[in-house]
């Protein structure tokens, strides 16, 4: 067997020559002398095209290919630089490796399929490179991927908007996905109506023509971009999203439940020191407001998946305070009209609203005023069967990349893993 026929798996190219195989004894490496065939030679390191040869570069230059058993290995060359007429002098390309880097394709390919499926610290210790070298690795090799592979803006229909953070200190970035292929499809750091106008802008204008329901939360910048770029498309509040909007209303009621309760308690006469009378009553306004505090878990819950105690609180709400149990009916009520079918929700809702407009409670007025704006949306998420279901367990993807990587320090490289990871882009490990 030939000492290419060994030497090329490594590489994984056939468009070389190899000259020697040697040692180096001062980093236990082992270094494999080769150059490009001849067609292969003096070509522009960006395009790839012939170009006229400029100077002898910086000389010999080394690449870190796989490892040979417990040995690492390296590629060694003498590439000179090129004049191309679209990007002047650069340093040529070789067949091997990708402009500006420093490992083989082969190599840069099995990082990136393992930072896929393991953290970056385990994905660095077993390669023997950097922390930070892994993300970039990752960047580079998404680039590439991104320009072979289809367009993943042809042929959009339901689309999916969120936003998701990706950091503490409110650091948020904006996904969109396409509900036909369950994958993302664009991901920009940040959120408002600039974030997201810069995806549709990258969209050809029969591109947004083609997009018919897009599903989102009730954010007004959301809705917004919808209006502009995609007038033809109807917007889908998730029915999920106007639950918590219920369920935040009623938190805030019992809050402000428990802190009435609470100021009256404090606003009564001490009692006098030692123990109490027989059938003295102690405090009973300390306990009912401690009663009140306790009832989050009781209302927030759905009634089928409610304990007995439970049962049992919400049945001494009834009497203690019947306006924090018309807000529990409320809320469930509307839990219940989200499921009405595409014919009956319009006429559910339409009750709901005339209800919460007579119940004398703040906060579910308010609630019913944001409805009336989102109403057309959810009508349409009932009718298309459109919710973000998909788009919340895709967040929490994002996420647990985030969490393996033990964050990014670089913007770039952080959305390179959320595609690689989550789109239709994926790497695939090199000789499998």
């Amino acid at each position: 067997m030939r000492i290419k026929d060994l030497i090329q798996p490594l590489v994984g190219t056939e468009k070389m020559v190899v000259e020697t195989v040697s040692e180096d004894a001062e980093s236990n490496a082992i270094v494999i002398r080769v150059h490009p065939i001849k067609r292969e030679q003096c070509r522009c390191g960006i395009c790839h095209r012939k170009a006229k040869r400029y100077d002898g570069g910086r000389g010999i230059r080394r690449w870190r290919c796989d490892d040979i058993g417990a040995v690492m290995a390296y590629i060694e060359c003498a590439v000179p630089r090129v004049v191309c007429k679209d990007h002047g002098v650069v340093v040529a390309s070789v067949p091997w490796a990708r402009h500006k880097s420093g490992f083989t394709r082969r190599f840069e390919e099995t990082v990136t399929w393992l930072a896929t499926h393991a953290s970056k610290t385990v994905v660095a210790s077993l390669m023997r490179v950097e922390w930070h070298t892994v993300g970039s690795i990752c960047e580079r090799v998404y680039r590439e991927l991104e320009g072979k592979s289809a367009s993943r803006f042809d042929s959009l229909v339901n689309l999916g908007i969120d936003e998701t953070s990706y950091k503490k200190g409110h650091k948020y970035m904006t996904v969109v996905i396409n509900h036909d292929t369950a994958s993302v499809i664009w991901c920009g750091v940040g959120y408002g109506k600039e974030v997201l106008s810069g995806f549709f802008t990258l969209l050809m204008p029969a591109q947004r023509d083609s997009i018919r329901c897009v599903s989102a939360d009730g954010a007004r910048w959301i809705a917004s971009c919808i209006e502009e770029y995609c007038p033809n498309a109807e917007r889908c509040v998730d029915p999920f999203h106007v639950v918590s909007w219920a369920t935040q209303a009623l938190d805030n009621e019992r809050r402000k439940a428990w802190a009435e309760a609470h100021q009256t308690s404090k606003a009564m006469p001490k009692r006098s020191q030692g123990r109490p009378q027989k059938r003295e009553s102690v405090n009973p306004e300390k306990k009912q407001a401690k009663a009140v505090k306790n009832l989050r878990y009781a209302l927030l819950k759905n009634p089928e998946n409610l304990s007995d105690k439970q049962h049992t609180q919400l049945k001494f709400l009834t009497e203690a305070n019947p306006r924090l149990y018309r807000a529990y009916l409320l809320k469930e009520n509307l839990r219940l009209a989200l499921k009405a079918g595409a014919n009956e929700i319009v006429d559910v809702l339409n009750q709901w609203m005339a209800w919460a407009q007579r119940c004398r409670i703040p906060a579910f007025r308010e609630l019913r005023l944001k409805i009336k704006r989102n109403f057309d949306s959810i009508v349409a998420a009932a009718k298309h069967g459109l919710s973000n279901a998909r788009m919340e367990a895709i967040n929490n993807k994002i996420k647990l990349v985030i969490r393996m990587a033990f964050g990014f320090r670089n913007y770039g490289n952080m959305i390179a893993m959320v595609m690689l990871s989550c789109s239709a882009v994926r790497p695939s490990l090199p000789g499998r």
